[in-house]
């Protein structure tokens, strides 16, 4: 039996290790074509190893899960085609002791998995937004996080939402030398247009309202003075943000701590938010954790669908097992998108959404483990 196990259990691993290093070239490919951008514009190599290095364990979220279907697949196809699982189940083995080695391997990968989704990962790409800030290469748009008041020297704003430099949802605190605000602008989306070579950011905004305190009773709200506009531009000057002193974790960038005080305390996380805006970027946080769970339990569940899908190839047939396999992953991995994308309709339950393909796949996965011959 051991014997057995460990000859699975070898065979599983070099799959899965031959799976990992193709699937996480294939997925850097986009860092290393950014590379080249960064050598012809003269980065330090001691700088640009490191941004490369710290990109590796956002890639490894998504290449590992992705590795274990695929070793999971390739291992029990050949031990079907060859005829190696019938020999073992006539020699008096269950099958559920032939596939336990792979179902362990599945778990392991999971929990591993989970710790590079709670603390690794999201530290490693703050510093890399750092890193990029440090030598002037970091998108400044990303210095605008969802969520956040960001300060500048003269202002502070605010975006609930952000789809590349397009915003949605704004609101600019204009400030005087003495922090005090001057006026405040809301607005119903804008876009971003950059200038490079000054280190500024045009901001264009739609749908504008115009509010000045009253001189003499700045903070009574009823005697503000209101200007509707159609539009509104300003520039912003992102220099002095563009430090990795000022860069700001995001959401994204939290650790598990760091999330939980975020869900259990948006109060005090989001402190100068609205109590609306604060339970926006409670359910943000809440997705994030569910989502981060998700993708790790996915190695598990890819490993319990790989183990009959892989069964299914037999000899002089066409093996089905691969691309069906390959189906459920995209299919997972559109729940777990769609859920992101439905964070800001918290009626809709996005954090639960996660939760169903891991149940269809986990279930679905022991149900035709079991119906094997």
């Amino acid at each position: 039996m051991q014997t057995i196990h460990r000859y699975i259990l070898r065979d599983y691993l070099v799959n899965f290790l031959m799976a990992l290093s193709v699937i996480t070239l294939v997925l850097y490919l986009g860092a290393i074509m950014r590379g080249l951008d960064y050598v012809a514009q003269g980065v330090p190599g001691g700088i640009l190893i490191l941004i490369f290095t710290l990109n590796v364990p956002y890639i490894l979220t998504f290449s590992i899960p992705i590795s274990t279907v695929v070793s999971t697949l390739l291992l029990f196809g050949r031990l079907s085609i060859d005829g190696e699982f019938t020999a073992m189940r006539s020699g008096g083995l269950s099958t559920w002791q032939i596939i336990s080695p792979v179902v362990l391997g599945g778990t392991l990968l999971s929990l591993a998995s989970l710790l590079i989704q709670y603390e690794i990962a999201p530290e490693s790409r703050f510093a890399r937004r750092k890193a990029l800030a440090n030598i002037g290469e970091l998108d400044p748009v990303d210095l605008l996080d969802e969520g956040r008041f960001v300060r500048f020297p003269s202002l502070e704003i605010y975006v609930t939402e952000k789809n590349g430099h397009f915003l949605n949802d704004v609101e600019v605190y204009e400030l005087n030398e003495e922090g005090q605000t001057v006026q405040t602008i809301r607005a119903q989306d804008g876009e971003i247009n950059l200038y490079p070579e000054d280190k500024l950011m045009r901001v264009k905004l739609n749908q504008v309202q115009v509010q000045h305190p009253d001189a003499e009773n700045p903070s009574d709200l009823t005697m503000a003075r209101i200007i509707d506009m159609e539009t509104y531009e300003f520039d912003v000057s992102y220099q002095e943000l563009m430090d990795k002193n000022r860069i700001s974790r995001s959401i994204k960038d939290m650790r598990g701590k760091q999330l939980t005080n975020a869900i259990m305390n948006p109060e005090e996380v989001f402190e100068k938010l609205d109590p609306l805006r604060q339970e926006k970027n409670r359910m943000k946080a809440l997705v994030e954790y569910h989502k981060r769970i998700g993708l790790s339990m996915a190695c598990l569940s890819f490993t319990l669908v790989g183990i009959p899908l892989g069964m299914t190839s037999k000899r002089k047939e066409s093996n089905l097992g691969i691309p069906i396999g390959l189906g459920i992953v995209i299919a997972f991995y559109a729940f777990i998108v769609a859920a992101d994308s439905l964070r800001d309709f918290p009626w809709l339950f996005p954090d639960y959404i996660i939760w169903i393909p891991i149940l269809i796949t986990q279930i679905g996965g022991i149900l035709l483990i079991r119906r094997i011959p």
